[in-house]
């Protein structure tokens, strides 16, 4: 899947969940909007001081996954944070996007753009199971 289909893939209603894991190896889960697509491919994701911050101060991978339930189309994502921005242009066109759907409280708590790099896309489906 290239960056035009995860595109495509986010312009339908869907949810996302982001998952996190701390130093210690204890895994988190969030409901998170689609991303911005940047040109260079990175995702840009609006965080707060959550618990999803915070392990990604300690833990800088984590994974994204996107479902459709019109047709069940969907992704997963294995991502690095690579860049906390706390101001600028992405910080604040995360804002105007929450605040364009009435997400007005979520919208004043968004402290960061966190830029992700992508390590692997794969399929929300997929065949068979792994062989041992």
């Amino acid at each position: 899947m290239d960056l035009k289909d995860l595109e495509r893939l986010f312009q339908k209603k869907g949810i996302g969940v982001m998952g996190t894991a701390d130093g210690e190896g204890w895994v988190n889960l969030a409901i998170y909007s689609p991303p911005i697509i940047t040109s260079e491919g990175t995702l840009v994701f609006g965080a707060t001081q959550r618990l999803t911050y915070k392990n990604l101060t300690e833990n800088p991978r984590a994974m994204f996954m996107y479902v459709s339930p019109e047709d069940w189309d969907g992704v997963r994502i294995r991502m690095s944070l690579v860049k906390d921005e706390t101001s600028g242009e992405f910080l604040e066109t995360l804002k105007e996007r929450f605040l364009a759907i009435g997400y007005n409280t979520l919208a004043r708590e968004i402290r960061h753009a966190l830029h992700f790099k992508v390590e692997e896309v794969r399929p929300l489906k997929e065949g068979p199971p792994c062989k041992e």
